[in-house]
């Protein structure tokens, strides 16, 4: 997701050792889980550490500057690295933070909200994993109609978080449509992925914007179920 706004076609260069398919697509899936595995263990044992500490609201605001700080290093090293070690080291940069939000956000939620979340973010990861197979040039062709849509969803989800449910309550659509945005952005990285040269650092770069894709469309649909429960 993220990591693609820099332009689909730097990352059909390489200059790293060419590996299989099948290792290429283990250390993707190896990451991939690695990266949720540490946001579990976040949510599981970190969350009430975190949540001390932005009950004062100048700790939150400094909260969100180390998030936004640590996210955006994280992914800027991810995507312009060219050595594994180095590119998965600013995927951890980025897993981490967005596990602290996480830590936040999921006890906020029943287990029904949170597992339903779950299944429809892996169901749709599915459905538009396979039409990216299926249609890969279409979903690389869409890569600056979803630029520019993903810094709408950006602004919006701001302004939301600024203004309060008040506000975002009565445009449940919209929410709707970022949720397709991140669809939309896990068929381009899947199809990415299936065209760049296959070296281990292309993989980790792989899981990244995988990474962020499903993080993104979870956390939407979590909002979406929560609400919709209130």
């Amino acid at each position: 997701m993220a990591t693609s706004i820099f332009g689909k076609d730097r990352y059909l260069q390489s200059d790293g050792e060419i590996i299989s398919d099948k290792k290429f697509y283990l250390i993707v899936s190896a990451v991939l889980l690695f990266g949720f595995a540490v946001n579990v263990l976040e949510v599981l044992f970190l969350a009430d550490y975190i949540f001390a500490f932005v009950s004062s609201g100048a700790n939150i605001v400094w909260f969100y500057v180390i998030y936004l700080v640590a996210a955006v290093a994280g992914i800027c090293i991810n995507a312009f690295s060219r050595k594994p070690a180095l590119s998965f080291a600013g995927y951890c940069l980025v897993v981490l933070p967005v596990g602290a939000v996480l830590a936040l956000a999921v006890p906020q939620y029943s287990f029904g909200v949170v597992r339903s979340a779950f299944v429809v973010t892996a169901l749709l990861a599915a459905v538009f994993g396979l039409l990216a197979v299926l249609y890969p040039n279409l979903f690389r062709s869409l890569w600056k109609v979803l630029s520019l849509s993903l810094l709408v969803a950006l602004i919006w989800s701001l302004v939301s978080m600024l203004t309060g449910p008040y506000f975002s309550s009565g445009y449940v659509w919209l929410d709707w449509i970022i949720v397709l945005v991140f669809c939309c952005y896990i068929g381009f990285d899947v199809s990415l992925a299936k065209n760049r040269p296959k070296t281990t650092d292309n993989a980790v770069d792989s899981a990244c914007g995988l990474y962020l894709d499903l993080i993104n469309v979870f956390l939407r649909l979590l909002m979406i179920f929560g609400r919709n429960r209130d």
